[in-house]
């Protein structure tokens, strides 16, 4: 629930300071938060790799990098909960042009 409350917010100050709609720009708030949800709570992505490869380099001692792996979280689950009632929200705001 403060996962999807914080998005809300997130959108809202959004729809305050752009000229946008709550509804037009939900979806792509939505998108973007379980993507970087996404980003942030997997291990061995990128962002591991690299520092990885950085202490390899000034140490010199192999370092074995973890496989990439990602255990779903309440937040992501909330961030794609909120992604779909985004996207049905907009699609039925929106009905007439996608007919």
């Amino acid at each position: 629930m403060i996962t999807l409350v914080i998005i809300g917010m997130i959108n809202f100050g959004i729809t305050f300071i752009t000229d946008l709609g709550f509804i037009e720009s939900s979806f792509f708030v939505g998108l973007i938060s379980a993507v970087s949800i996404y980003f942030f709570s997997s291990s061995g992505g990128v962002t591991s790799r690299n520092l990885d490869r950085q202490v390899q380099g000034e140490v010199g001692i192999k370092v074995i990098s973890p496989e990439k792996k990602f255990c779903p979280s309440y937040a992501f689950f909330a961030s794609i909960v909120y992604l779909v009632g985004a996207t049905i929200a907009t699609v039925i705001e929106y009905q007439e042009y996608f007919l």
